[in-house]
C-alpha cells in the first residue's frame, strides 16, 4: 500500500527527532567546546560544497536580495546550533534536546508574522501541549544546568526565527546552493562573534582556533551528517504538511 505525503511527512518527522537526540549525543562526546565545535562543522560542509560547480552556478544566478536574505538565515543557523551546543556543554544531551521541544510555541506565535500568514490557535495549543513534558525534565536539573536550560530555549527560539524565514524563501534557489550560502554566512558569523562572546555570551565563549584531533574530527563528520539529514527532513515535512 503506498505512503501519503502526510504519513511520509509525520514518520519524517518523527526520524528528525530521532537525530536530533542523537546529535545533541554527539555533541556531548566531542571534546571541542561549542564555539569551535560548530564553526568546524560547517567549514567542513562549506569546503565541499564548494567544490561542486553546481553551487557556483546557482550562486552566479542569485540576485543581491536573495543572497543577502540567505546569509541573514545562515547566521540565525550558526547562532543556534551555537546556542544548541551550548546548552549541551552546560547542561547535558538531554535537556539541550528537550529544549528544542519548544520550538513549536516560538514558531506559532513568530512564523505567522514573519511568514506572512493568519495566526492559528490550533498550532499554538498543539505546542503548548509539550510544556508539562518540558517542565518535567528540565524543572529538576541541578543549579548548575540552569544556565544550559534557558540557552537550550534561546536556541529553539532562534530555530522558530530561522525556520520561519526559510518557509517564507523556499523554491527561490537551488537546495544545495542555499547550504552552501547559508552555512558559509554562518561560519562567517562565528568567526566574526568570536571576539566578542566574551561580552555578550562569557558561557559560550572560548578560543575558535582549535584543531580537533581524530576522535573529535571522526565525531564532527557523524554530527554534521545528522544535522545535515535532520534539517532537510525538516523542511520536507513542513512543506508535506
Amino acid at each position: 500500500m503506498p505512503m501519503n505525503d502526510t504519513r511520509k511527512a509525520l514518520l519524517q518527522i518523527h526520524f528528525c527527532v530521532l537525530l536530533w537526540g542523537v546529535t545533541a549525543i554527539l555533541g556531548k562526546l566531542i571534546t571541542l567546546p561549542a564555539l569551535p565545535l560548530v564553526w568546524w562543522r560547517m567549514l567542513l560542509v562549506v569546503a565541499m560544497l564548494a567544490l561542486l560547480p553546481r553551487v557556483w552556478r546557482g550562486l552566479s544566478s542569485l540576485s543581491t536580495r536573495l543572497v543577502l536574505g540567505y546569509a541573514g538565515i545562515g547566521a540565525l543557523v550558526a547562532l543556534h546550533w551555537l546556542t544548541f551546543y551550548g546548552a549541551v556543554k552546560l547542561a547535558n544531551a538531554s535537556v539541550a534536546a528537550t529544549c528544542i521541544a519548544l520550538a513549536p510555541v516560538f514558531t506559532a506565535i513568530i512564523e505567522p508574522w514573519i511568514a506572512r500568514r493568519p495566526f492559528q490557535l490550533r498550532e499554538l495549543a498543539l505546542g503548548v501541549v509539550v510544556l508539562p513534558g518540558v517542565a518535567l525534565v528540565v524543572g529538576g536539573v541541578p543549579d548548575g544546568m540552569r544556565l544550559g536550560v534557558a540557552v537550550g530555549a534561546l536556541s529553539a527560539l532562534l530555530v522558530a526565527i530561522f525556520g520561519s524565514f526559510n518557509k517564507r524563501m523556499v523554491g527561490h534557489a537551488d537546495p544545495l546552493t542555499v547550504t552552501a550560502l547559508e552555512l558559509g554566512a554562518g561560519t562567517l558569523t562565528l568567526t566574526l562573534l568570536a571576539p566578542l562572546l566574551p561580552f555578550l555570551l562569557p558561557a559560550l565563549a572560548s578560543d575558535l582556533w582549535v584543531l580537533p584531533d581524530l576522535h573529535d574530527g571522526l565525531l564532527l563528520l557523524a554530527c554534521r551528517g545528522c544535522a545535515r539529514c535532520c534539517r532537510s527532513r525538516w523542511h520536507w515535512s513542513r512543506c508535506a504538511t
